[in-house]
């Protein structure tokens, strides 16, 4: 029974790493950034947030145990200021996979401090 297990699990940890090894284009980041400020719901944040953060895609996947992951740029004044990645692990009763876009807004300066990896 144990044997069973654990296939399905590498299965979809082996799809969610194909899927998130793409290298992330710059498009890719510009097309999300528009399909955001589109929203009016969302409008008023890009006018009051001091920067921000996109995730084109964020992959999750589990059986039991799961997790997610993706990557992103962060932007102030409209440039890319950084790079960041989010990764989340869980545990519980779970089965299956999504890919979800994300956007964190930063009100101001005291918010938006973080240590970058590489700098553009």
């Amino acid at each position: 029974m144990k044997r069973y297990f654990h296939f399905p699990v590498v299965l979809i940890m082996f799809v969610a790493a194909l899927i998130l090894s793409t290298p992330a284009q710059a498009d890719k980041f510009t097309d999300t950034i528009n399909i955001y400020k589109k929203s009016k719901a969302v409008q008023p944040f890009f006018k009051n947030a001091y920067g921000y953060a996109v995730f084109p895609t964020i992959g999750k996947a589990g059986i039991g145990i799961g997790g997610s992951y993706g990557k992103g740029q962060v932007y102030k004044g409209g440039k890319v200021t950084g790079e960041v990645s989010v990764i989340k692990g869980s545990i519980g009763w779970q089965l299956g996979a999504e890919a979800f876009s994300e956007m964190i807004f930063f009100r101001k300066k005291s918010n938006f401090l973080y240590r970058p990896i590489h700098q553009k």
